[in-house]
């Protein structure tokens, strides 16, 4: 067997699987193309409320204007803001309901494949069963596989370099699958 590029020992907290539950849930879930599904409510709504105008919001004269505008601003916030939260929140119920998800896994990863395991559980990943690896400033996530399909790296389980190291390799070795996204943080005052 061909010695590890990399090895670590990773263990998830609730916030970081749900979070990595809700990016899944934005690639692959319900809340895939909520962009367009919010956009074409949006534009429903603005046609309706150009309706409305041209009545002079005589609301009695367009009834049905007024409850397509009002379903439309619903769908909008829902797309946007409630599916997502329902997906992190569904992340925390499965966080909480498996054991294996709050255990300390040992990684090692290979050139063509890495290798997950704990005392109760080994998983072996070909680079090529990943159809996502989305990185952000607290996670790697990697989608993909028939069994266990959402796999989540804490950062802060990782020193400094092994994260770079990481972060270079899945970038180098899944170059069409390869993600970065960056959150902007609010600054405390």
């Amino acid at each position: 067997m061909a010695k590890p590029i990399l090895t670590f020992e990773n263990q998830l907290r609730i916030g970081e699987y749900a979070e990595g539950y809700r990016l899944y849930d934005l690639r692959c879930g319900n809340s895939a193309g909520r962009e367009i599904k919010a956009s074409l409510f949006f534009f429903l709504g603005m046609a309706m409320l150009f309706m409305l105008m041209r009545e002079q919001f005589n609301i009695l004269k367009l009834p049905v204007c007024t409850i397509v505008l009002l379903i439309c601003i619903y769908m909008c916030c829902f797309f946007i803001y409630i599916l997502p939260n329902m997906a992190k929140q569904r992340g925390e119920r499965i966080y909480k309901s498996s054991h294996l998800l709050s255990e300390k896994y040992t990684f090692h990863v290979h050139q063509d494949y890495f290798i997950m395991q704990n005392e109760y559980e080994s998983l072996k990943r070909y680079y090529t069963e990943i159809h996502d690896c989305i990185e952000t400033d607290t996670l790697f996530l990697l989608i993909g596989g028939t069994e266990k399909k959402l796999i989540v790296i804490a950062k802060r389980c990782l020193e400094q370099e092994q994260c770079e190291t990481l972060s270079h390799f899945f970038r180098k070795e899944m170059v069409h699958q390869y993600r970065r996204t960056r959150f902007r943080r609010r600054k405390k005052k």
